[in-house]
């Protein structure tokens, strides 16, 4: 299987826009939470968001070249009772508004304090927009392994494995992508984000490894059922 150049770039794009952010509120997170020392990263947060954006929004120009109609893309969300592919189609833009609220939030340092927790943690919006950005995230990691995990007629492609490792390449490139630029920018999280993306890189590597494996045994169990169907 082969396909097209555009398919791979907006799914290498995206699913990297997608891990980046999730890079990006998992420090939030475990700052909130103490499990970082407490620094002010929101010159961080917000150029992360920006360079997410970036890759989602260039994934999203890549997606129109391999569409026959690009002028009748928009008819595509119609069907989402249906449809993985519709269902990304509404799924993509909502996350790409959250992310930029998210980055707009933290540039702008509006911290009003919505709620504290018992800890002592302070939810402001930036927290709602990340924990819905993430909830996003998610959904557009299954909507789009799924427009691929759900063809039949390619074995290579209908199986589990097919979501869990585009998820997994996904978080393994964005925190790469994140340590990079924590390193000009936020250097006290380089080693935090580094260690996350190896753990994730290992885990994409013995699911794509596991992929590897079924697939001609999968090839094989189809040809012999053709043969005795025949």
């Amino acid at each position: 299987m082969r396909p097209a150049v555009s398919v791979i770039l907006l799914t290498t794009l995206i699913g990297a826009g997608q891990g980046l952010f999730l890079a990006l509120f998992t420090v939030q997170v475990y700052a909130l939470v103490g499990l970082l020392p407490a620094a002010d990263h929101r010159a961080f947060y917000a150029s992360g968001s920006a360079i997410a954006l970036a890759l989602l929004a260039a994934g999203l120009v890549a997606s129109f070249f391999h569409l026959g109609r690009p002028e009748r893309a928009w008819r595509s969300a119609t069907q989402w009772r249906t449809s993985w592919l519709s269902r990304e189609v509404i799924v993509l833009p909502a996350f790409m508004a959250t992310v930029a609220l998210y980055g707009g939030v933290h540039a702008l340092a509006w911290a009003p304090e919505i709620v504290r927790l018992p800890g002592g943690a302070v939810i402001d919006p930036s927290v709602v927009l990340g924990m819905l950005g993430t909830v996003l995230a998610f959904a557009l990691f299954v909507c789009t392994g799924m427009i691929y995990a759900c063809l039949r007629f390619l074995a290579e492609w209908h199986s589990p494995l097919t979501l869990l490792n585009y998820t997994l390449l996904g978080g393994a490139s964005g925190f790469v992508l994140a340590a990079a630029w924590a390193s000009l920018v936020a250097t006290n999280l380089v080693g935090f984000l580094s260690a996350w993306a190896v753990v994730i890189t290992l885990l994409a590597l013995v699911g794509r490894a596991a992929s590897l494996w079924r697939s001609p045994r999968r090839l094989l169990k189809l040809e012999t059922r053709d043969q005795r169907l025949n």
